[in-house]
């Protein structure tokens, strides 16, 4: 209520003055009327609203941001970004005039000397200076130089926001751009994982190949750990105490397996309801897939409100993150709610470490797992079987089959059967219970 009360008190300022000119103009003086207009979410119109930071414009307007506490959607204060623009266009007007009264300008003064100096010494320290004042202000079109410098190499948008990400942080931070030192000096004091750290030195290899420079890029040995699978019961539990939005988004995750890039980038048109089937298009070059959807999934996403145009869940270029922030404040309420803080450990990529767990337990076919998640290396998949053997290990719980003929040895094998023994002439065959 604090943006609301400030709100008010400047247009009560405003009508005030504006009656006080009224007066001294002789004119009758009104009653002072103060108008308010509640801010509301341009999605859902919900007035749930949390008050998300501060951005900052070049010129030092402070632009408002917000966050609906119903549908996720993170929007700026529409009247902070009129005053920003404003204030850009009264700037470039100022520098127009200036440009142009300066062509006129006639110098007629004589300089008086009173002391000699070095100016060639002087000129040399003039260009020190003003190629270090070029530098600071010249990274973030470095930067953007070489966003595009990677989309020309054929990268993915992912990868371009993940290392552009990292070099603004790291820059931020301290870390010299055109200094290689000083960047493996602030990557290490960073408290990031191993894994992390070894993408920030991916990064700036790639853009010191940009600019022609080279380094001795720094080796973080990794420790992999196995992901967190939680129980189906608890993801239906989170995707029951989300928004319409952000439980459709994670239900397709659970059944589809994807990445969630895979499901933020879905078109309408991959979906065909009639067959009931979702085309997804890979990330970080995997092979595409069709899956199939569910009865339940199918009516979630029809019910779904189509604000994007052809987009599902998102605008052509807003990024993933802006999704993520939304599903960690549900994720936190919900777990405070039901009392189970194993929830906080689900993230995104835990439905897809799930999906492919799950399907191994069912089909004990890597090859099947392999072709559902769509990847193009066996070794990737045999992450799933690990998982498999250390969430199952000891159970016990079989269906047995009897096969004598040929006929009946293959329908099993088809089944999803493994052979055991053979006993009088007949051969056993079993599989794990669903």
């Amino acid at each position: 209520m604090r943006g609301l009360t400030e709100g008010i008190q400047k247009s009560q300022a405003y009508d005030t003055f504006s009656d006080k000119a009224n007066v001294d103009s002789g004119k009758s003086e009104p009653a002072i009327t103060a108008t308010v207009t509640r801010l509301t979410c341009p999605q859902c119109k919900s007035e749930k609203l949390w008050r998300d930071g501060l951005r900052h414009s070049a010129f030092g307007d402070e632009i408002q941001r917000w966050l609906c506490r119903d549908c996720g959607l993170r929007f700026s204060d529409p009247e902070d970004v009129q005053k920003a623009w404003s204030t850009i266009e009264r700037v470039e007007r100022i520098e127009r005039q200036s440009l142009k009264s300066g062509d006129d300008i006639v110098a007629t003064r004589q300089i008086c000397v009173t002391e000699t100096k070095n100016l060639a010494a002087e000129q040399q320290k003039t260009e020190v200076l003003r190629r270090n004042e070029t530098d600071d202000t010249d990274l973030k079109g470095k930067i953007i130089e070489y966003a595009w410098w990677l989309k020309k190499d054929g990268k993915s948008d992912a990868t371009i926001q993940g290392r552009t990400k990292l070099l603004r942080v790291l820059v931020k931070r301290g870390a010299n751009l055109y200094d290689p030192e000083s960047m493996k000096e602030v990557i290490a004091k960073q408290p990031w994982s191993n894994g992390r750290k070894n993408n920030a030195v991916d990064a700036y290899s790639s853009f010191l190949k940009m600019v022609g420079g080279k380094w001795e890029a720094p080796l973080y040995q990794t420790v992999r750990k196995l992901p967190f699978i939680p129980k189906e019961t608890e993801i239906d539990q989170l995707i029951a105490g989300c928004s319409q939005r952000m439980a459709t988004f994670l239900q397709m995750l659970k059944e589809t397996g994807a990445r969630c890039g895979e499901i933020w980038n879905l078109n309408w048109e991959d979906i065909d309801f009639e067959s009931k089937v979702v085309n997804i298009t890979p990330e970080k070059n995997s092979n595409p897939r069709v899956v199939h959807l569910s009865n339940k999934l199918i009516e979630m996403l029809q019910k779904l409100p189509r604000n994007y145009g052809n987009r599902v869940f998102s605008y052509q270029h807003m990024p993933v993150d802006h999704h993520g922030r939304a599903f960690c404040l549900q994720r936190k309420r919900i777990a405070k709610k039901i009392r189970n803080p194993r929830l906080l450990k689900i993230h995104f990529h835990t439905f897809r470490y799930w999906k492919g767990t799950m399907l191994y337990h069912k089909t004990k076919d890597m090859y099947y797992v392999m072709q559902a998640l769509g990847h193009k290396n066996i070794k990737n998949t045999l992450l799933y079987i690990q998982l498999e053997e250390a969430l199952f290990q000891g159970e016990t719980d079989y269906i047995s089959k009897v096969a004598k003929t040929e006929k009946e040895i293959c329908k099993l094998i088809e089944a999803g059967f493994e052979y055991v023994t053979e006993f009088e002439g007949a051969k056993i065959f079993r599989k794990r219970k669903l």
